[in-house]
């Protein structure tokens, strides 16, 4: 099994085709274009691709649908924990 790792800052874009799923991601770099601007807001460009069938990409979101609905719950308890004072409920 290999233990690569890819940080990627978020999804650029998703297509399907056959049947198969294409996810572009990308990651924040400086905009040369701003020639030099240090204040120029970072632009994302493509880092790397994912490509997997349908069904596969079913079951991604499925897993990624649930972690979206641990997020909002712990967001929710730290929400509810700073209306208390900073203690958890």
């Amino acid at each position: 099994m290999s233990d690569t790792k890819i940080f990627v800052d978020g999804l650029m874009s998703a297509t399907l085709r056959d049947g198969v799923v294409r996810l572009e991601f990308g990651e924040f770099e400086a905009d040369e274009a701003a020639g030099g601007d240090e204040n120029a807001p970072p632009k994302m460009f493509p880092k790397t691709r994912v490509a997997m069938p349908w069904p596969g990409f079913l079951r991604t979101l499925r897993m990624m649908q649930e972690v979206n609905e641990r997020l909002r719950q712990e967001v929710e308890k730290q929400r509810a924990a700073q209306a208390n004072g900073g203690t958890a409920a």
